[in-house]
């Protein structure tokens, strides 16, 4: 299954949480101002030379999720739990160790079309882009799955609990 899906159709959710205790979801699109996000998984394939017989042996390699979002708001204090998330990781404030996404697309009917719910993330970028008068300052924030192998495919939802 591939695609894309945009406008009212999607909603996205984040968390930041210990990661011992299920995360809370306070803040959603809506609070961040959420104008794009994308979530990608990608998997290798792996290669190994073959002796007396013809051709190679190809098998899985690892499984990668990744992802990013740019958000135009930042007076939710959800904003500034991502960013200490980057930088604190979780050693100072355990309550920042993860950042939880969840999320729904839909075919526009309110049926579910795909869900996530992801609870192992770590914020692995934040850049700001000031802006002016005439445009609107916005934060793209880099994420990526900590613990890829614990992602399972189940029912239309792609989760690691």
């Amino acid at each position: 299954m591939a695609g894309t899906v945009t406008g009212r159709d999607a909603k996205v959710w984040i968390a930041v949480h210990n990661g011992g205790t299920p995360p809370s979801f306070t803040y959603g699109h809506a609070d961040y101002g959420i104008g794009d996000f994308s979530l990608t998984f990608s998997r290798d394939t792996i290669e190994q030379d073959l002796i007396g017989m013809p051709g190679n042996y190809f098998d899985q390699g690892t499984l990668s999720c990744d992802g990013s979002l740019t958000a135009a708001k930042f007076a939710t204090s959800g904003i500034a739990d991502l960013l200490e998330n980057l930088v604190d990781t979780g050693y100072v404030d355990q309550n920042t160790e993860y950042i939880a996404i969840s999320g729904t697309v839909s075919t526009g009917t309110d049926n579910t079309y795909l869900s996530w719910y992801l609870v192992s993330c770590q914020v692995t970028g934040y850049d700001i882009s000031i802006g002016d008068a005439s445009t609107v300052t916005t934060a793209s924030i880099d994420f990526v799955h900590m613990l890829p192998q614990n992602i399972q495919y189940i029912g239309g939802c792609i989760t690691d609990a």
